[in-house]
């Protein structure tokens, strides 16, 4: 896949423009394939919420015993926050992949999901942090949740990830947790883009991820194995 076959779009993932334009960049481009940030559990989740099914209630106990809390506890923060800053602005979280995922289908491109299993990411990024980076991190899911503030300036958001501001929190309380949480999904994205075999394609990703993985497209011979991105523990 040579970098002048991708078009990369980077999005806020709550905001009304970012969905706009991805919609405009896909009609316009009228790619073979759109990839999207997403894993396959994401897509499944998105899928189900559109079409109004309920999600099962999650099992804490089934959550402790398979060793599982941290993970459930990360991915629970980031939700939050993610739904709180959609609530601030009106607008769904995820709402720009599902508008690519649908306006493709309009069109008849393929749909590639890209992205890597959050529940691997968040375990690699635990495991990545010090007992007193872990306990900082709860502190901070703790006092998030009864934090008032609201986002009152979208494009702000678009200099980063989906959640920006959790990501910079990361990035300063463990970088070795942000190099997983940002660095390493891009190798893993750019290790699936390089893999499409199409003349056009779009893709949708955060935009804070966008550079990252421009980099790697423009210098394959950097993007590690992706045996180095799957296991459980960086190697």
């Amino acid at each position: 896949m040579a970098p002048e076959n991708l078009k990369i779009i980077g999005t806020a993932h709550v905001s009304k423009e970012s969905i706009k334009e991805v919609q405009e960049a896909i009609i316009t481009n009228e790619p073979d394939v759109v990839a999207v940030e997403l894993d396959i559990n994401r897509y499944q989740n998105m899928m189900a919420e559109k079409n109004g099914e309920e999600k099962p209630d999650v099992n804490i106990r089934e959550v402790i015993k398979g060793d599982k809390l941290g993970i459930f506890l990360v991915s629970m923060f980031l939700s939050f926050l993610q739904r709180r800053i959609g609530d601030d602005l009106g607008v769904k979280p995820g709402s720009e992949m599902l508008a690519a995922i649908e306006t493709a289908e309009e069109i008849g491109a393929k749909v590639a999901l890209i992205d890597r299993d959050i529940s691997l990411t968040l375990q690699r990024a635990i495991n990545q942090m010090s007992i007193s980076e872990k306990i900082k991190f709860v502190w901070g899911i703790i006092t998030s949740f009864f934090s008032g503030e609201e986002i009152d300036d979208v494009e702000s958001i678009k200099d980063g990830d989906t959640l920006n501001e959790v990501m910079e929190y990361f990035k300063e309380m463990s970088p070795k947790a942000y190099d997983v949480l940002v660095t390493e999904r891009d190798a893993y994205m750019a290790n699936m883009l390089k893999d499409i075999d199409a003349e056009n394609v779009v893709v949708v990703v955060g935009a804070g991820h966008k550079k990252g993985i421009t980099d790697y497209m423009e210098h394959p011979e950097k993007i590690p194995p992706i045996d180095q991105l799957i296991s459980k523990k960086k190697s």
